[in-house]
């Protein structure tokens, strides 16, 4: 896997977990804003273009294009549940990414965020930000948001608020 579709994979599933960290310590319940960050094990990804799918990052994706994703959502090493995303290309360089992650037991969160310039460059931007948008189960009334941010390693740094 090369250098820009390991950030790729990080960035999405990266998102993914570790706003759902912040809700799977806390669940729905009423309180101040929690922050926590989560470990994912990426378990594949797949790009669909108008000339094919492909596991291995096939350059510059445009409008139409779709990402998909699946991971190990780990704590303290455990495997606490997994995640699906789904990443749309829009216009102006922007991928629409959506994220279903299901802990077991509990129920499923959703996340949503526009990445903002993600197809104009090979990594896209060092930073991006989008919301938790609720659940099932005990996470029925999860919102939140989260901002992202890009290391030197190609990892992500994440930082959820979840309310």
């Amino acid at each position: 896997m090369n250098k820009s579709t390991k950030l790729l994979v990080l960035a999405i599933v990266t998102v993914g977990v570790a706003t759902l960290g912040a809700v799977v310590s806390r669940g729905a319940s009423a309180g101040a804003p929690k922050m926590v960050s989560y470990d994912v094990r990426n378990n594949g990804i797949e790009f669909v273009t108008a000339a094919g799918s492909s596991t291995s990052f096939p350059g510059r994706l445009v409008t139409g294009d779709r990402i998909f994703a699946r991971d190990s959502l780990l704590r303290a090493g455990t495997q606490i549940g997994y995640d699906n995303e789904v990443c749309t290309v829009t216009f102006d360089g922007n991928d629409l990414c959506h994220v279903a992650a299901v802990i077991k037991g509990k129920g499923s969160i959703q996340i949503t965020w526009l990445w903002v310039g993600r197809n104009l460059s090979q990594n896209g931007p060092a930073r991006f930000a989008g919301v938790i948008e609720g659940g099932t189960g005990a996470y029925a009334k999860a919102t939140g948001q989260f901002t992202a941010s890009a290391l030197p390693n190609g990892e992500l740094q994440i930082n959820a608020s979840i309310n």
